[in-house]
């Protein structure tokens, strides 16, 4: 046990720098040694009857079987266009600010938002020099759209003079804003974030597959599967024309400024939400607060279901706190309503600013009462003006769990998980012991079919575990599609839905690109793979970290490289080191022996395995690549992979174009 100090009924580390007396830390180790007693004693008498209370999961509400997070509902609602829902999911739409028509809403004299290209706005103010605008949409085409729109509500053509960019996610449509002269303004963070995103990057698949299951890119427009808001994307949305233009003028990260765009003053501060490149713009003049997702309808999403980051809470809260400080009469989040009012304004900050400190603070104080991360999600309380109707993206569990696993790391104290089972045998002795997969898969069924929020999530509990055991079992699969679509129908949280929905659709072979049955595998290779393109135009350091992550371990063991190479075009010059099975890349000033010298092409199909190299160093390296989770890789031909590929691309950019 670590030294620490006794403070009431918690004991705190010893911090590094205190300077402890070896009797002091003897006595301190005496006293809570004979306390232990007294403790135990107490507890077993109930005078500590209170706490042990608090501490217990909350018990089901009035019919209902069993803890069941307040994001799920027993009733459904039918949307306009027939998707099987709830009421707060109908809702959504109003607490993002979200409109079904695209229209530049004039929010005050010289402010417009403009809304209905996606699920974010975008704004224009006009300044001494001309117009701002902040952000620029997820497209060239969205964003002549929406300039064309605002032109045409003002009745006449505008000058840009700036371009304020909040983060790196809506920049596409910066060229279609870009006037002569206009600058661009965001973070310093912004283009490093953007390139490991939307660049080459082993990480590509992974998070755009899940973002596609999150966001329902391919699910139905009509009927029961459909998304009942428009908190969804678009096929175009992964392949449309962007413009996007890096920043001309820098923000330094964690600085609040004062700076004057297009002759406006305009301070800007930190407002690390979703992005660590995120800012928050305040227009004194207008006493205007402009932030990305920190003041929405719905609780802000401390984890999102597709994956990322941490998103600190912390953070989010020290941000916030500045802008609380303007006291503005308008507020616009780029994923929220107009808010007008001083009063309004500060009531909308609070509740956001206030929901995410509850959720952090009550999940640390779980925690201090020895709870694992679901303990904690199912015990933890939320006042209901906080809650109810608020979980329209994420849901608070999803929350708690994440700042559980930020906090402390992914060991929750069972020490079973320290040395577990594979999945597999764990599955195969569970069931096993319950009877078999037959006596299984009918527990699954009659779950399935008797209905309920406990019996579809027990289904799905089931299947999962047959479905590691034959991952092609027909039955279980219809089972599980069935509880899945039943749970997407009944859940308030967009992010829930879409996976859920996404689930089931891929199951039935409905998950159609174009009238194809896709599943995310499938999409997981097709948008993890770059094209000879991309890798054309990306940096040799971008290709070769792409090429790193590729090493197979057992084919490299024993194995060692080492050689220098260069690109057409740059100067730079990369040493690599294959070394222990991994492969170190570094940069130099002298050109190895075994030096080689690239075009581009010739570097980009070394990547993917194009054209494999006869001999030299990058014919050896390639031998020990591994691109099986690729979609140019054996066992398909070369070709036929290519074709492949290509017939994928043309039937997302022919869905998209509908």
């Amino acid at each position: 046990m670590e030294d620490g100090q006794h403070q009431g009924n918690q004991i705190t580390p010893a911090q590094p720098h205190d300077k402890m007396n070896p009797n002091q830390t003897s006595t301190t180790r005496r006293r809570f040694v004979q306390s232990i007693p007294a403790i135990g004693a107490g507890l077993l008498l109930g005078e500590n009857h209170a706490f042990a209370a608090e501490g217990q999961v909350p018990s089901a509400s009035p019919g209902d079987d069993s803890w069941h997070s307040p994001s799920l509902t027993r009733e459904t609602v039918t949307g306009p266009n027939g998707s099987v829902t709830t009421r707060t999911a109908l809702d959504a739409n109003a607490l993002w600010g979200l409109t079904e028509t695209k229209v530049a809403e004039k929010v005050a004299d010289d402010i417009y938002a403009l809304r209905g290209w996606g699920i974010a706005s975008s704004y224009a103010i006009k300044a001494p020099d001309g117009w701002i605008i902040v952000d620029t949409g997820d497209s060239t085409r969205v964003a002549g759209e929406m300039r064309a729109m605002l032109e045409q509500t003002l009745g006449q053509k505008i000058k840009v003079a700036a371009i304020l960019l909040t983060h790196w996610h809506y920049a596409d449509g910066t060229g279609a804003w870009l006037d002569e002269g206009a600058e661009v303004w965001g973070h310093e963070f912004l283009e490093r974030n953007r390139n490991a995103s939307k660049g080459v990057s082993i990480k590509s698949g992974f998070y755009q597959a899940r973002a596609i299951a999150q966001f329902g890119v391919f699910h139905p427009l009509e009927g029961p599967d459909a998304f009942p808001n428009l908190m969804r994307f678009f096929p175009e949305k992964l392949l449309a024309v962007s413009s996007y233009q890096p920043p001309t003028r820098l923000f330094e990260n964690g600085k609040v400024l004062d700076v004057v765009v297009a002759g406006e003053t305009v301070q800007v501060a930190p407002n690390r939400t979703d992005t660590s490149d995120s800012v928050a713009f305040y227009f004194p003049r207008h006493r205007l607060v402009m932030t990305n997702m920190m003041v929405t309808g719905a609780v802000f999403n401390i984890y999102t279901l597709r994956g990322g980051a941490f998103r600190d809470p912390q953070v989010f809260l020290n941000d916030a706190r500045w802008v609380e400080s303007r006291n503005a009469e308008i507020l616009l989040d780029i994923h929220g309503p107009t808010l007008k009012g001083e009063k309004v304004v500060y009531e909308a900050i609070e509740r956001s600013v206030d929901q995410v400190q509850l959720i952090h603070d009550q999940t640390l104080r779980l925690m201090a009462r020895g709870m694992d991360a679901r303990e904690a999600a199912e015990a933890l309380y939320m006042p209901r003006h906080l809650r109810e109707g608020r979980e329209a993206y994420g849901q608070v569990e999803s929350h708690v769990r994440q700042i559980w696993n930020g906090t402390s790391g992914w060991f929750d104290g069972d020490v079973y998980e320290i040395n577990p089972l594979s999945l597999r045998e764990e599955s195969a002795r569970t069931i096993d012991m319950m009877g078999g997969p037959g006596v299984v898969l009918k527990a699954a069924r009659d779950a399935a079919a008797a209905g309920g929020l406990d019996n579809w999530r027990w289904s799905l509990k089931l299947t999962t575990m047959l479905l590691r055991l034959d991952p092609q079992d027909a039955e279980a699969r219809a089972v599980r599609s069935t509880a899945s679509r039943a749970l997407g129908q009944r859940t308030t949280s967009a992010n829930a839905r879409g996976f859920y929905l996404t689930e089931a659709l891929q199951i039935e072979g409905k998950l159609l690109v174009n009238g194809q049955p896709m599943t995310l595998d499938v999409i997981r290779a097709f948008v993890g793979t770059p094209n000879l393109d991309q890798l054309g135009a990306a940096s040799l350091d971008e290709n070769l970290q792409f090429a790193r992550f590729l090493v197979d371990p057992r084919k490299a063991e024993g194995k060692r490289l080492a050689f220098t190479i260069t690109v057409e075009g740059d100067p730079q010059i990369k040493r690599l080191e294959l070394r222990n099975s991994v492969l170190v890349i570094t940069n130099t000033d002298a050109k190895a022996e075994g030096h080689l010298n690239l075009s581009r092409q010739k570097l980009a199909e070394f990547v993917l395995g194009r054209k494999p190299f006869a001999d030299g160093p990058l014919a050896e390296l390639d031998s020990l690549l591994d691109r099986s989770h690729l979609m140019l890789n054996p066992p398909l031909p070369e070709q036929d992979a290519a074709r492949k590929l290509d017939k994928l691309q043309d039937t997302i950019r022919g869905e998209s174009e509908q």
